[in-house]
């Protein structure tokens, strides 16, 4: 009875899965109809920091092959083909790829998101998101200049490779069997006020450094123009392992800030009370976004004595939850039908965690930390990776006692006796010993 069950169920998933699947097909496309990557060597300057992203490595990053094989094996095969859709859409498109076994995938297959499949998109095919390219493969290269000529294959102006729907194509993710949004990291950047500012994903994710850093100056290609502005192939987002590990960190460091409000002074025995908010002010989605499942973004508070005690201690911990139709939670994106918690950040907005502690009888240190890992440790471990921990921003505030303790505690130390401030009046008389030496040797050659 209970194998049956089991058998009912996967025939299910599968069912819907499938036509789901279908509704979001890509077309029939053969990878020879796309350059590979290292084709592009006009570009080099840009094919260097392609290679250290993401995009690069969609299709064969660990964590994704881990997670993969999971699917495939729950679903019986079926949502091999959605997943790898956004990660090799030229491997799925040329029929290459069979879940996780790449073995027959070409060059351009495994080199992910590539520089000629996103130069030879054209538009949106469809509802946006799960893949809804639209591929136009006729080697005309799409960009976002006018002007462009090139010796090496015709171009054409595309304004969409300026617009965020370019990138909603991929990072947008609808659960194909029941339509719920699992991840919808183009949809929180519409609705939020970077939209509202005309501020695109190209203009945080493809310039230089953190934020908006426009105009980049340079050029698209060896030989070319210099122009007054260029988008970089970095697609920097919060990868710090397995991503271009600088670029990751520097985004993440300037996408939150946290304070901290509480007393400056608080009696011994009373209760306290620390404020902590963290606020997303350098993120125009979610933090975090994407994967939430998988990703994980914390906060830390901790308040300590002067004799290094914790008297208080709390984590929150920043993501969604999802639930299935029998309301259990957490479970897997492909048993999904809702989300149980969703506490994340939105763009400009804040959270805020109140953590209380009883006075001991000298000051507290109250520190607040928020970091980020782009995966679980037993997931990275099972998966052959080393994720790293990124402390994404702190603050921190002493509590005195009393008042006379605090300005105790901020007086400016005077100098040891002996010490540091007899060598400074040693040296200071010395420099006007020489003043003067000098002084009269000036005067005596002018006499």
């Amino acid at each position: 009875m209970r194998q049956a069950r089991v058998l009912m169920l996967v025939m299910m998933t599968a069912a819907a899965f499938a036509a789901g699947a279908a509704a979001w097909a890509l077309p029939s496309v053969p990878s020879a109809k796309f350059e590979p990557a290292e084709g592009c060597g006009c570009h080099a300057a840009l094919y260097e920091q392609w290679q250290a992203s993401m995009h690069a490595k969609a299709l064969t990053d660990p964590l994704y092959q881990y997670k993969l094989e999971e699917a495939i094996k729950a679903t019986d095969g079926v949502l091999g083909p959605f997943c790898n859709g956004c990660h090799s859409p030229i491997a799925v498109m040329a029929g290459e790829v069979v879940g996780t076994d790449t073995s027959k995938v070409s060059m351009q297959g495994k080199q992910g998101v590539g520089c000629d499949l996103c130069h030879q998109v054209v538009g949106t095919d469809g509802e946006l998101g799960n893949t809804s390219i639209k591929v136009q493969p006729d080697g005309v290269k799409h960009a976002q200049l006018k002007d462009a000529v090139s010796p090496a294959h015709a171009t054409a102006y595309s304004a969409f490779h300026e617009s965020a729907e370019f990138c909603g194509n991929c990072h947008n993710v609808d659960h194909p069997g029941n339509g719920m949004h699992l991840e919808m990291t183009y949809t929180e950047w519409k609705n939020g006020p970077y939209a509202e500012q005309g501020i695109v994903c190209q203009d945080c994710h493809m310039t230089p450094g953190p934020g908006v850093t426009k105009p980049n100056a340079g050029k698209a290609a060896a030989g070319g123009p210099e122009r007054p502005h260029i988008y970089t192939m970095t697609f920097a987002g919060g990868n710090v392992g397995l991503g271009d590990a600088e670029r990751a960190e520097e985004r993440l460091k300037a996408a939150a800030e946290i304070s901290i409000d509480v007393p400056e002074v608080v009696k011994p025995g009373s209760s306290a009370k620390a404020v902590v908010t963290v606020t997303n002010v350098g993120a125009g989605h979610y933090l975090p976004t994407g994967l939430t499942e998988v990703r994980q973004m914390w906060l830390e508070v901790e308040a300590v004595d002067a004799s290094g005690k914790t008297v208080a201690t709390q984590r929150h911990d920043f993501g969604t939850v999802l639930k299935d139709a029998k309301g259990n939670h957490p479970v897997e994106l492909w048993d999904a039908v809702a989300f149980h918690s969703d506490d994340r950040i939105p763009p400009k907005g804040s959270s805020i965690d109140e953590v209380a502690f009883t006075m001991p009888d000298a000051a507290v240190t109250v520190r607040a930390a928020l970091y980020y890992r782009s995966a679980p440790e037993e997931m990275a471990k099972k998966a052959g990776v080393d994720i790293p921990t990124t402390e994404m921003a702190a603050a921190e505030r002493v509590v005195y006692t009393s008042a006379e303790e605090k300005a105790k505690a901020e007086a400016p130390q005077a100098p040891a006796e002996g010490g540091g401030g007899s060598l400074t009046w040693v040296a200071a008389a010395a420099v006007l010993v020489i003043g003067v030496a000098a002084a009269a040797v000036i005067a005596k050659k002018k006499a």
